[in-house]
This record gives C-alpha cells, sequence and structure tokens, in this order.
C-alpha cells in the first residue's frame, strides 16, 4: 500500500511540472520570434587622450572672518540676515554710542586743558632759560623748570592719545563690513550687550574661492604654481569649474607624506559653496586609449554601460569612463581597435538581442 502511495505522488508532481516546462518552451519561442532591432554602429579606435592626476581637497572661501564687536554696549540696530551680501564699510549694526559720546567729550576737555598747560610750561621754560642767561637763577632751579616744562608737554600728549581713542570707541559703535562678502551667520540681536570680543557676524568672500588639495608625494614633481585644474563637485556632476595653482606648500605634511596646494577658482554664480569636497584634475600629458563615440554610453547614476556589436546580436558591458574629446569618450576596459559598439542604444534594446543594421 504504501509503494502504492510513492508512486501517485510521484506522477502528481509530474503533472504539477508540465505546465511549467510548457510555459518556458512558449516563452523562448515567443523571444526566438521577436524581430531584430534596427541600430546604428561604430567603431573602437585607439587614438591619444589626456591623462590627468587627480586630487581631492575642499573648497573654502577666499577669506572668512568672524566680526567682532570691538567696542562695549546694548545693540540698538541690525542691519543683516544670513546669505545678505555686503559690500566694504557697510553698517552691520550699531551699538548704543552716548556712553562712547560722553567719553568723548570727557577726553577732549582733558586734552584741552593739558594743551592749556603745555602753552603756560612753554611761557615759564622761556622765562627761565632767560633768568638763567642773566644769572638770576641757579642752575638746579633752571633744570627743575625745564623737567615740569617737558612733564607738562607728555601729560598733553597722553591726554591728546585718550581723545583720539574715545573716539575710535565712539566710532566703533558703528559696526562695519572689513570687505565684500556674503553674511553667513548674525550671532546678536538688539537689545543684547556686547563686549570687544563679542561675534557680531561671521563673513565670507567667496569669489573666487579657494581649493586645498593633497597631493602624494609620487606625484609632487608634477605640480607647481601656474598649472590649470578642472574642479569636479558631487552637486553638479556634469558640469567643470577651471582653477589655477596659486600656492604650493614647501614642505610635506611628515604624517601623511602628501604635499598642500591651494587653487583659485571664479565663482560668478556661487555655485562653489565653502565646505564642499570637491575632486580637481590636473593634466599631466596624453596617453593612447581605446575610444567610442560619447553617445555609445548609456549612464545610469553611477554605472555606465554600453553594448557591443557581436556576430548579429548585442552584447551589454558595465564600463569605466575616462576624459572625453573631440566626440568621443576614452573607455578604461581592454576593448579591440575596429571592434563594433552600438551608437544611441534604441529604447528597448538588450543584452541578446538580435540587431540588423
Amino acid at each position: 500500500m504504501n509503494r502504492s502511495i510513492v508512486i501517485l505522488s510521484v506522477l502528481a508532481l509530474a503533472a504539477c511540472h508540465k505546465p511549467a516546462t510548457a510555459e518556458v518552451a512558449a516563452a523562448k519561442d515567443k523571444a526566438v520570434a521577436l524581430p531584430p532591432v534596427k541600430v546604428q554602429t561604430g567603431e573602437v579606435t585607439v587614438q591619444m587622450m589626456p591623462k590627468y592626476l587627480t586630487l581631492t581637497g575642499s573648497v573654502f572661501a577666499d577669506r572668512n572672518a568672524d566680526i567682532a564687536a570691538n567696542v562695549s554696549g546694548r545693540v540698538t540696530n541690525t542691519y543683516v540676515e544670513r546669505g545678505m551680501p555686503v559690500k566694504a564699510g557697510q553698517v552691520l549694526a550699531v551699538v548704543d554710542s552716548r556712553a562712547a559720546g560722553f567719553q568723548v567729550a570727557a577726553a577732549v576737555a582733558q586734552s584741552q586743558a593739558a594743551q592749556t598747560q603745555v602753552a603756560l610750561a612753554k611761557q615759564d621754560c622761556e622765562r627761565a632759560d632767560t633768568l638763567y642767561a642773566q644769572g638770576a637763577i641757579a642752575t638746579a632751579e633752571h633744570d627743575r623748570l625745564k623737567a615740569q616744562c617737558t612733564a607738562q608737554l607728555y601729560n598733553a600728549n597722553a591726554a591728546q592719545a585718550n581723545a583720539d581713542l574715545a573716539n575710535k570707541s565712539a566710532s566703533d559703535t558703528i559696526i562695519r563690513a572689513p570687505f565684500d562678502g556674503i553674511i553667513g551667520e548674525r550671532f546678536i540681536n538688539v537689545g543684547e550687550y556686547v563686549q570687544p570680543p563679542t561675534r557680531v557676524a561671521s563673513l565670507f568672500a567667496v569669489n573666487p574661492v579657494r581649493m586645498s588639495l593633497s597631493v602624494p608625494e609620487p606625484a609632487v614633481s608634477l605640480v607647481k604654481e601656474g598649472q590649470e585644474l578642472m574642479l569636479e563637485v558631487s552637486a553638479y556632476p556634469d558640469r567643470r569649474f577651471p582653477a589655477t595653482v596659486r600656492f604650493v606648500s614647501p614642505a610635506l605634511r611628515q604624517n601623511t607624506r602628501d604635499l598642500i596646494i591651494e587653487a583659485s577658482a571664479k565663482n560668478d554664480d556661487l555655485a562653489l559653496k565653502p565646505g564642499m569636497f570637491a575632486t580637481a584634475k590636473l593634466a599631466v600629458g596624453e596617453e593612447e586609449q581605446p575610444t567610442v563615440p560619447v553617445e555609445a554610453i548609456r549612464s545610469d547614476d553611477t554605472v555606465r554601460r554600453m553594448f557591443l556589436a557581436r556576430q548579429g546580436s548585442a552584447f551589454e558591458v558595465i564600463v569605466r569612463t575616462g576624459e572625453k574629446k573631440d566626440g568621443r569618450v576614452a573607455v578604461l576596459e581592454p576593448l579591440s581597435a575596429g571592434e563594433k559598439v552600438i551608437v544611441s542604444p534604441p529604447p528597448g534594446l538588450h543584452d541578446g538581442s538580435t540587431i540588423t543594421q
């Protein structure tokens, strides 16, 4: 009886698989029945292509500063917000100037009083010189009077310096931008009490921008001031930013054995932001590489594909691409010159498709 059950089970399994096998066969027949896809082909050619040294680094502002209040007092007005462009000398904020005005008045009064004392001291000195020449006073008395005149002059100079300092403090109550740039952050609000080291705002000059790049030790001899670079950032994958090497460090960093250089790039549209990670390509010559028409490459995010035309079928391959030149792009995979590639692959073309030209 057990043997009968086993035989029935085998027959049931065979019956279940039969339709599936029929469906696979039908699918194959259907695939074979698909008409060939008409394509246009081009050839792989080997030609001289630019060779680049790829460097990495960060973008930062040409100039940036956290602007200090440089004065004590209560903030009465603010005139900037984050992202606002400003010119050198433009007012950013104002601090209550009444106390500074009183200090200026007091310092000016003290300076004027000191100047009056100097005038009197000069008259005493002239009189002492006359009396000394006539033998009317002793040498010691003459020297004492002359020392008093000199001391009064020093006192007057000190009083004038105090007056100048008070005037500067009064002018510092109007806080201005030290250079053209864009406000990154405003740190104060109306009503706050600030002191000289208090941060008022951060200011960034971002046109041009700088880029700090790390050069590995074996490539140090390839870098020098004035060379042209092409910058790339992930925010704009299809765009390149020309830059120029401006500064080269005189020494390698001991821990990492690399050389730091700085490049400068125009940033008229402010696309480059300080803090961005970037790569830079430095031309160091040319080398022979297999190339295909640019239209043969299909990009899906970071993956690049193309189709080879082999024996009437499309053969899909994933490739790494290099530089572009004269409508062609270098392929960093081993390809033979003269091999056929499909240009502008039509929709629906896939690996194994039958093709015709």
